[in-house]
């Protein structure tokens, strides 16, 4: 049988597999390994959120303390970002902040996939926080929301290319606030289990001598896995800071 290679688990890593099929009038939406990784992750917030809170009790205890100090700090950022009129959005953030944070960390347990570190998701995530902050700027303005596109005191003859010039901006938001996560954490995800694929080569190559060379690069990958735990919440915390200030536009205007 011809040996067909593969590539590292560096790049496999971010496959996904097919566990349940499904068809549905011909579109395929198949239960894979991405939406049970986005299952668990819902299912594990969930259970965190409704017992840790469950007895609200004066004096709480560990989780329901975890759970009061996200929330307050959540909501600290975004009344200080957006202003007292954004205390409604907090809910809507904190929930994006805890699914992203806990959805990232998941990829590090023998769940292995990582949500954060595929571009469909985090696009997806950022034009929900597109969609949320359109909706509620109309609210806020009406049709006066679309004064932002011709900054106050525009020249008339500057206003048809500055107004291009704001659209396209404002609809690459959820471009860019997509990618940065994506690209963030999927370097990372690379750079350790490149050093995984290290390790291999190392015992495949120099037999039981490896064993003990391959030292060097499993230290590397465990100062990794604790800068990668740092990576997941300072890119929680920018997510939720720049939906913040998205919402304060909606409300302020620019």
């Amino acid at each position: 049988m011809a040996y067909e290679p593969q590539a590292p688990y560096a790049i496999r890593q971010f496959e996904f597999d097919v566990l349940i099929p499904i068809e549905l009038f011909g579109v395929d939406v198949s239960f894979t390994t991405s939406a049970q990784a986005m299952l668990t992750t819902t299912i594990l917030v969930s259970f965190i959120l409704i017992f840790g809170m469950r007895k609200g009790a004066m004096v709480p205890g560990r989780l329901q303390s975890f759970v009061e100090t996200v929330y307050t700090f959540v909501a600290r950022t975004v009344v200080k970002t957006a202003g007292q009129e954004a205390r409604d959005a907090i809910p809507f953030v904190f929930t994006l902040f805890i699914f992203i944070l806990f959805g990232s960390l998941l990829g590090l347990t023998p769940v292995k996939f990582t949500l954060t570190s595929h571009l469909i998701v985090t696009l997806a995530l950022a034009l929900l926080v597109f969609a949320y902050v359109n909706t509620l700027a109309l609210r806020k303005s009406g049709l006066g929301f679309f004064q932002i596109f011709l900054p106050a005191g525009t020249p008339l003859y500057l206003a048809p290319l500055l107004v291009v010039i704001e659209v396209i901006s404002y609809l690459f938001r959820p471009i860019t606030l997509g990618v940065r996560i994506f690209a963030n954490i999927l370097a990372g995800h690379i750079m350790i289990k490149l050093f995984a694929d290290f390790c291999v080569m190392l015992i495949d190559a120099l037999g039981v001598t490896g064993y003990g060379v391959s030292i060097l690069p499993i230290v590397m990958m465990v100062v990794l896995y604790g800068f990668e735990v740092m990576i997941f919440l300072v890119q929680a915390y920018i997510f939720m800071l720049i939906t913040s200030l998205y919402i304060r536009d909606a409300l302020h205007g620019h």
